[in-house]
């Protein structure tokens, strides 16, 4: 098999398929039968444009030159790999593609779905390493920041997370209560301007690598099921609040 990776133009129109341009594209990567995406293969899509195939080349690229050659090295290493790479990721053009540029991210302007997807598909041929697996969690555990958050919160720590210098996850599982969200039992008291929390958090994705938390907290009572359900973000320096390995965890510090 041949690897053509700084190929990758759109080619020519050659179907219309429920009122789109279906276009082929130029081969690219390895042209063994099924093991890259169709359209990588001479497939006809209506789906992916120019933008799509430029994003697809930055990653294959970062991939093969930066990842694939060090990967043993940070399976290895007790910390995984270093917090910098979310840092070169965004300057590569990855890591800020899903996000509005209004918070430092580079989404194009004509974003969709199949940008996300080809993300997921390119960082895959690390394998089951686990590299840059923080970036998947960022974009579960800031999300509700952007959407419900103060102002204040969000000048204060989204461009951060968006480029790469911070990390932030998602807390909501609990040692009791996984699935069931509804009936979980971490509090949150209003004393004063701020609120007292008491609980503990369990298998949180990147705990270890974050520097913040968006966490359910229970404001309201047990019988309030959902309704009495909140959310928090938190500093993992703030009094109180300690992080442990799980013994039994062994995929980096995610």
């Amino acid at each position: 098999s041949k690897e053509h990776p700084t190929q990758g133009r759109v080619a020519h129109i050659r179907c219309t398929i429920s009122g789109e341009k279906s276009m082929e594209h130029e081969r690219f990567g390895c042209q063994i039968p099924l093991c890259e995406p169709y359209w990588y293969q001479g497939g006809k899509s209506p789906y992916y444009r120019q933008s799509h195939v430029d994003l697809r080349n930055r990653i294959r690229k970062f991939v093969e030159e930066r990842l694939k050659p060090n990967l043993e090295e940070w399976i290895e290493c007790p910390e995984g790999y270093p917090k910098k790479l979310h840092e070169e990721a965004f300057k590569a053009g990855i890591q800020g593609v899903i996000y509005d540029r209004k918070w430092g991210g580079t989404r194009p302007d004509d974003f969709d779905a199949f940008h996300e997807l080809i993300i997921h598909d390119e960082m895959a041929r690390t394998g089951g390493s686990g590299v840059l697996g923080q970036m998947a969690i960022n974009s579960m555990a800031l999300p509700p920041i952007l959407l419900a958050g103060t102002e204040e919160m969000k000048r204060g720590i989204a461009r951060d997370v968006v480029q790469g210098r911070k990390n932030i996850s998602l807390a909501i599982s609990e040692p009791g209560y996984g699935s069931d969200v509804a009936g979980l039992e971490t509090s949150a008291k209003l004393q004063g301007d701020h609120y007292i929390v008491n609980g503990s958090k369990k298998w949180i994705s990147g705990a270890l690598m974050a520097d913040y938390f968006t966490v359910a907290v229970r404001t309201g009572s047990k019988a309030d099921g959902m309704n009495g359900l909140s959310l928090l973000l938190l500093d993992k320096n703030m009094p109180g609040i300690s992080i442990r390995k799980m013994r039994t965890q062994v995929c980096f510090n995610v």
